[in-house]
């Protein structure tokens, strides 16, 4: 009772959240030339309100790389009235076309009758730097189609792929996998058994589903699937060999799957198996650390140029570009003529998207010990570019400050004038011999120790009420029975209405039947569906069923067969015809004494 309670309050305060109208979203509002930004569209509507059109926004300032579309189905009460909300998605990969203020103009969906319109939205287009634009590629969370595409199992209604980037990398050269569930049915539920391994990479997770399953639609060999993510990791090998990332293991229940023995199956995705080559030896430059891989630029500034003597100066060196950025070794400053250099405190950023990579900064504290000018020298870091597949070396140049006064004269002043400026605030400590004023005496001496005598054979009593009260509630009654057939009917209604709405008619009509038999079940006290349709008619006229009423009841079951087996026979107005009949005969069947 508590569970439900706690759900029904909890859908309750879903309903401001999910208001009605039309709302965009963008993944971010600045960006780089050759980058690419996620546009997403979010159109909720109550189910019952008329949808006539969605036009999408002008995008001229954009190249539209890939876009999607899902919808999804929500269940919400409020103030005892359930309301059923559908949320369209429509999603956009775009890539800017030049450099400046990209606009996103108002997308417009109509619903009812009335027009809904997005805010207008823009992006920052910065200059790429001059290695971006070779760097930018198109990033997608929905799994990508590939050339060749997956050959999926005949006769499988769901199916675990995997799809890997690269089939050949180098020794710490990223290496993108994704893992995405394909199927030809509803999934109700959906559970990891074992995750893939990848003992000899270095792993970086690039996405994992934060809740519910995202769908979005794709043709494979002519035949349609729903297709949700499942998971994407950025890989990066440790040594060279042929290695393997074990198959992703899920436990799916579908509505297929549901109402049988287990009511669900087990999946298993492909191996991925990679040829990993050792770098090179040639042109190797000195100083070179193994987990140097990537595309990489160091970039050096000073928070200051000129200071006063006994001023300290911020120094940042900071590592940007793709690869596994958090490995990579740079050396470290720890010596810098005529500065006392600090320990420095390091910051990673990683770069959103399926590219990895992003920027590390090294911020040193350097404390001038002389006048002058001071020259920081030059920083260098030798890497291996896997695309370029050669060696290169990143160089940040050398940094001038200009320091005024003699640093030593004012640190001699300083020595001179430390004192203990706390002394006259320190209070000596003493000893508190009785409770006075504590907390502890309050409630010895105070009501609420006597409300925590009383309390526990006060809960007890409560418990056992409580599971006397349960007891009786749970008993088995001619009330109680009718009450979950009319929840069971209801269930069953709302799942053919789901089914109507995406033109599913086989899937439609077997619910219009198992709502019918399970309502019987439940006046007759017999398992139904297991008895032919004339032992049928047989039984409910013993049981005091009218002619008509069976007549009805058989027609209507041998119909839905029918439609089933042979579902181009039923258009949209017929599955409204037979959800309206349907409703009748539920009440006839209830009716009947």
């Amino acid at each position: 009772m508590r569970r439900l309670l706690f759900f029904v309050l909890l859908l309750s305060s879903m309903v401001s959240a999910q208001e009605m109208g039309i709302e965009a979203q963008l993944s971010a509002d600045a960006i780089a030339l050759g980058e690419t930004v996620q546009l997403t569209i979010a159109i909720t509507r109550d189910a019952s309100q008329a949808y006539q059109s969605y036009q999408r926004p002008e995008l001229a300032d954009f190249e539209v790389l890939q876009q999607g579309q899902a919808e999804s189905t929500q269940w919400i009460i409020n103030n005892g009235r359930q309301v059923i909300r559908t949320v369209e998605q429509h999603v956009y990969l775009l890539r800017p076309r030049h450099v400046g203020t990209c606009t996103i103009r108002a997308a417009v969906a109509r619903i009812a009758g009335r027009e809904w319109r997005t805010k207008e939205l823009s992006v920052h287009v910065s200059a790429a730097h001059k290695r971006s634009a070779a760097l930018s590629a198109p990033s997608f969370l929905l799994p990508e189609t590939v050339d060749p595409l997956p050959q999926l199992p005949d006769g499988e209604s769901v199916h675990l792929e995997a799809h890997a980037d690269k089939s050949t990398v180098y020794v710490g050269q990223q290496l993108t996998v994704t893992w995405a569930l394909f199927t030809r049915t509803d999934v109700l539920r959906y559970r990891v058994v074992h995750e893939p391994r990848h003992d000899d990479f270095w792993s970086e997770d690039l996405f994992s589903p934060p809740g519910a399953l995202s769908w979005t639609r794709q043709t494979v060999h002519g035949q349609d699937y729903e297709v949700a993510p499942l998971l994407k990791k950025a890989l990066f090998p440790l040594k060279a060999g042929r290695l393997t990332v074990s198959p992703l293991e899920a436990e799916v229940t579908s509505l297929e799957t549901a109402f049988e023995p287990g009511g669900s199956v087990t999946r298993r995705s492909p191996a991925i198996t990679v040829e990993v080559l050792p770098l090179p030896s040639a042109g190797q430059p000195q100083g070179f650390e193994a987990v140097n891989v990537g595309r990489l630029e160091l970039l050096a500034q000073l928070d200051k140029s000129e200071v006063a003597a006994g001023d300290a100066v911020t120094y940042q060196l900071t590592l940007r570009g793709e690869g596994n950025i958090k490995n990579v070794r740079l050396k470290k400053v720890d010596r810098i003529e005529g500065f006392k250099v600090y320990e420095p405190t390091v910051t990673h950023r990683p770069q959103p998207g399926d590219a990895g990579g992003g920027a590390k900064v090294y911020s040193y504290l350097l404390l001038p010990q002389r006048g002058g000018w001071l020259t920081i020298p030059a920083v260098e870091l030798p890497f291996f570019d896997p695309v370029e597949k050669r060696y290169f070396i990143a160089r940040a140049p050398s940094q001038a400050v200009k320091v005024n006064g003699d640093p030593e004269k004012i640190g001699a002043t300083l020595a001179e004038a430390k004192e203990n400026l706390l002394t006259a605030r320190i209070r000596p400590l003493r000893n508190i011999h009785h409770l006075a004023s504590r907390l502890g005496e309050q409630v010895i001496r105070g009501p609420i120790f006597l409300w925590s005598l009383g309390a526990p054979p006060v809960l007890l009593l409560a418990l056992l009420g409580g599971g006397a009260l349960r007891a009786v509630l749970q008993r088995e009654t001619a009330r109680g029975r009718r009450r979950r057939a009319r929840a069971s009917a209801r269930r069953r209604m709302r799942e053919a209405e789901m089914h109507l709405r995406a033109q599913r008619g086989p899937a439609f009509f077997a619910a219009l039947a198992r709502a019918i038999y399970e309502h019987l079940e439940y006046r007759l006290e017999t398992r139904c569906e297991a008895l032919t349709l004339d032992e049928l008619a047989s039984l409910l006229v013993q049981r005091g069923f009218d002619d008509e009423t069976t007549r009805a009841l058989v027609q209507e079951l041998e119909a839905c067969d029918f439609a089933r087996f042979a579902p181009a026979a039923s258009g949209p107005g017929e599955m409204r015809s037979a959800q309206r009949r349907v409703k009748e005969l539920l009440a006839a069947i209830e009716a009947t004494r």
